[in-house]
C-alpha cells in the first residue's frame, strides 16, 4: 500500500520533501543548538506532516514552493515535541541513535526544543500570514497542554474515555489539522472550506494516534514495544482493556504497577476495538473530503494540481487505516 501511495503523488511534491533542509532558520542561531537537533530529532522521520500539508495544498490549487514553508514550519514544530518527550519519557534512543536528552542532556533538550519553538514562530511571522501564526500558537499551546494532562492521568492514575481522547485531540489530532487548515488559508478559502479542513486533518490525527496506541501490541511493529505501558501511561488501547476488567483497573488505581497487570486475556479486543474506532474516524474524514471536494470552485477544481491531489489524499487516508509503523 505504501508504494501505492507514493506513486499516486506528484514525483515534485515527493522532491519538495526529501530534499526539505530541516534547522534553525535564523542566520544567527546558536550553531551548538542547531547540531544537537540535527542529530538527533531531525534526522530521519516518515515526514508525514509535510506531505499531508502538500497534498492540501495540491488540493487546493497552490504551488508546492508555496506551501513548503508551510510543511517546513509544522515538521519542526513537530520536531521540537519529540525533543521535549524524549525528556518527559527519559528516551534513550531515537530513530536508531542516541535520544536528544541522551546526546546532550535534559536542560539541553528542553531549551533547544524552546529555541527551534521559537525559530518556527520568527519565520511563519515572515510570511505574513499572521493567522496561521495564530494558529501554529494555538497548537503549540495544545501540544502542552495534552502532555500536561496526560502527565497529570499518569502520576494521578485517573483515566477516562474523555481524558484519553482529549490527550489525542491536544498532542496528535491538533498538529494534523494545521498541516489541513493552513493550505486552505492561504488559498483564500471560506471560513467553513478552512473549517472543513481543520475537521479532516483531526480526524486523521485522532485515527493516526488510535492506530499508534494499537502498534505497542503489535508484533509487526516498528517501535518499541510496550513503550506507553513501560512509561507508565494509559494509552486508548489499555483504557478499553481496563474497562473489560474492572477489577484490574481497580489494582492500577491502587498503585499496582501497570506492566504486571496487562495480561493477555481480551487484549485482542481491546486492540480490535481501538482499531474499530480509528477507523470510523478515517470515515468520517474520508466524508468530509468528499464535503470539500463539492464545495471547492471550479476554478482549483480544474486544476492538475488538485486532480492530482485526490487519489494520494484517499490512500493515505486508507494507509493509516493498515499502518505497522
Amino acid at each position: 500500500m505504501l508504494t501505492e501511495l507514493l506513486s499516486s503523488i506528484d514525483p515534485h511534491i515527493l522532491e519538495s520533501i526529501n530534499e526539505m533542509e530541516l534547522g534553525i532558520e535564523s542566520e544567527n542561531c546558536n550553531k551548538e543548538v542547531n547540531q544537537l537537533l540535527q542529530n538527533t530529532v531531525l534526522v530521519g522521520g516518515k515526514r508525514l506532516r509535510p506531505m499531508l500539508t502538500q497534498l492540501m495544498g495540491a488540493f487546493f490549487g497552490r504551488s508546492v514552493e508555496e506551501i513548503v514553508p508551510f510543511a517546513k514550519a509544522i515538521e519542526l514544530v513537530h520536531a521540537a515535541s519529540l525533543a521535549h518527550d524524549d525528556v518527559i519519557d527519559n528516551a534513550t534512543e531515537r530513530r536508531g541513535v542516541p535520544s536528544i536528552n541522551i546526546a546532550g542532556s535534559n536542560k539541553k533538550a528542553i531549551l533547544a526544543g524552546d529555541y527551534l519553538l521559537a525559530d518556527v514562530i520568527v519565520t511563519l511571522t515572515k510570511t505574513g500570514h499572521l493567522e496561521l501564526v495564530k494558529e501554529m500558537s494555538f497548537v503549540i499551546q495544545d501540544l502542552a497542554e495534552g502532555e500536561w494532562i496526560q502527565s497529570d492521568a499518569c502520576e494521578s492514575r485517573h483515566y477516562t474515555e474523555e481524558i484519553i481522547k482529549k490527550i489525542a485531540e491536544l498532542k496528535t489530532a491538533s498538529v494534523m489539522s494545521w498541516c489541513c487548515l493552513a493550505p486552505a488559508y492561504l488559498s483564500g478559502q471560506s471560513d467553513n472550506l478552512v473549517e472543513y479542513a481543520r475537521s479532516f486533518g483531526s480526524h486523521l490525527g485522532l485515527a493516526f494516534q488510535m492506530m499508534d496506541d494499537t502498534l505497542d501490541f503489535s508484533g509487526q511493529s516498528k517501535k518499541d514495544q510496550l513503550l506507553d505501558l513501560k512509561n507508565g501511561v494509559v494509552n486508548s488501547v489499555v483504557y478499553k482493556w481496563f474497562t473489560m476488567r474492572p477489577d484490574v483497573f481497580d489494582k492500577f488505581k491502587s498503585g499496582e504497577d501497570i506492566m504486571s497487570l496487562v495480561g493477555e486475556e481480551n487484549l485482542d479486543k481491546a486492540v480490535e476495538a481501538i482499531q474499530k474506532q480509528a477507523h470510523w474516524h478515517l470515515e468520517q474524514a474520508k466524508n468530509v473530503l468528499g464535503i470539500m471536494e463539492t464545495e471547492l470552485s471550479n476554478e482549483i477544481k480544474n486544476t492538475s494540481a488538485h486532480k492530482n491531489s485526490i487519489k494520494p489524499l484517499n490512500l493515505i487516508i486508507d494507509y493509516m487505516g493498515g499502518r505497522k509503523f
